[in-house]
């Protein structure tokens, strides 16, 4: 009986060991068939060749210059003249608490103005013949079945009408934010009609992890960050680059807490400065991202059915004049374009008035027209 005993005993341990084992195998093997882990930059890959103060001596810079700081402006500024970079000036702190001044290196948390680059990256795949923009999105996430179906080009241009998203406590990666959309699935009067929504550029996100098979952080240091000298960008957990990432405040200049990080790829979740956004927004100009048969219509065309809207992968354009903008926990970042200027303008300091100084040098100082929808 003793020995029977502890036969059953054994079988018993035995058999759960097997099950947790199972389990486990189970589990790992859902972490990597749904959730890549995004990578991180190891400290050394850090350029250690920072960006220094720019100021052309042109007048209208000067006045500029001047004007931002009778305005008591918060951030930083850069400007690009035809492809020449002339203005580059940091103001105030991006750490109040700590004193810390701006540099020309400050990052800032550029919110919705990210969904820009996530459309040069979904574009590019697009060029590259390995995504059809009209093509519907279960082909790339067999498991996005939604009640009516939905094509790539509805996601990008914010009407697919799938429910607003402002993060979630439940969601730890971009396949837990696409799968909760998938599962509300679309909201009542809300199929193809307009409903601007950051879940969409993270389910596109999701998208290019699919077409590609490797991290979505991964893929945008390979086709953007490396090729065009990104030097201070950075996704919110690569803690080497921490020391220029700005912190946010509110109104009140009470300091904000991001949340739900993880959650935001390829929609709110970039640090970037000033100067970078302005060099990736000249690359793209000068059709070095893509060729000028790409670029031109993806700048000045709308209302034909490639692009029948002013919005399109990421940006707006009004004709001859574009706008990139975000804001995500108390920083902004607008940046105002055209074939001659670039005009790149970030804050941590969350105020209405910082796009009206954007606006005011734009259209004053630099005498370009206000990007506004054409009459």
């Amino acid at each position: 009986m003793k020995n029977k005993a502890k036969h059953s005993i054994v079988f018993i341990v035995a058999v759960a060991i097997l099950a947790a084992g199972f389990s486990y195998f189970l589990n790992w093997r859902y972490q990597n068939r749904y959730s890549m882990k995004q990578p991180t930059v190891a400290a050394e890959n850090k350029s250690s060749h920072g960006y220094q103060k720019v100021m052309d001596s042109n007048a209208a810079y000067q006045n500029v210059d001047r004007y931002l700081k009778q305005q008591h402006f918060n951030g930083n500024i850069t400007i690009y003249h035809k492809g020449k970079l002339v203005m580059d000036q940091s103001y105030g702190y991006q750490d109040f608490e700590a004193m810390k001044p701006t540099t020309p290196n400050s990052m800032y948390l550029i919110g919705s103005a990210q969904k820009f680059t996530t459309g040069l990256m979904l574009k590019k795949l697009e060029v590259e013949g390995k995504v059809n923009i009209n093509d519907p999105i279960d082909k790339y996430l067999p498991w996005f079945k939604t009640s009516k179906p939905l094509i790539l080009k509805d996601i990008m241009l914010h009407r697919s009408g799938l429910k607003k998203f402002n993060g979630s406590p439940t969601a730890h990666s971009i396949e837990d934010v696409a799968k909760e959309l998938q599962q509300a699935d679309i909201q009542p009067g809300m199929y193809k009609k307009h409903l601007y929504s950051d879940g969409n550029y993270i389910v596109l996100a999701a998208v290019i992890q699919s077409i590609t098979k490797e991290p979505f952080a991964k893929y945008f240091n390979e086709t953007l960050r490396k090729p065009y000298d990104l030097r201070r960008t950075a996704f919110y957990n690569e803690k080497n680059y921490e020391s220029d990432m700005a912190k946010g405040y509110d109104e009140h200049r009470a300091l904000r807490h991001p949340k739900y990080m993880e959650q935001y790829y390829g929609a709110g979740n970039l640090f970037m400065s000033t100067r970078d956004m302005a060099k990736l927004i000249l690359n793209f100009q000068e059709n070095k991202i893509f060729p000028e048969s790409i670029t031109t219509p993806m700048l000045f065309e709308f209302k034909t059915p490639a692009y029948p809207s002013i919005y399109r992968y990421g940006f707006t354009t009004y004709g001859q004049q574009h706008r990139v903008n975000g804001n995500f926990f108390g920083e902004k970042l607008t940046s105002y374009f055209n074939n001659d200027y670039i005009v790149v303008i970030a804050s941590n300091y969350k105020s209405d008035k910082n796009e009206n100084h954007l606006k005011y040098v734009y259209t004053k100082l630099l005498n370009q027209p206000e990007p506004k929808q054409p009459k």
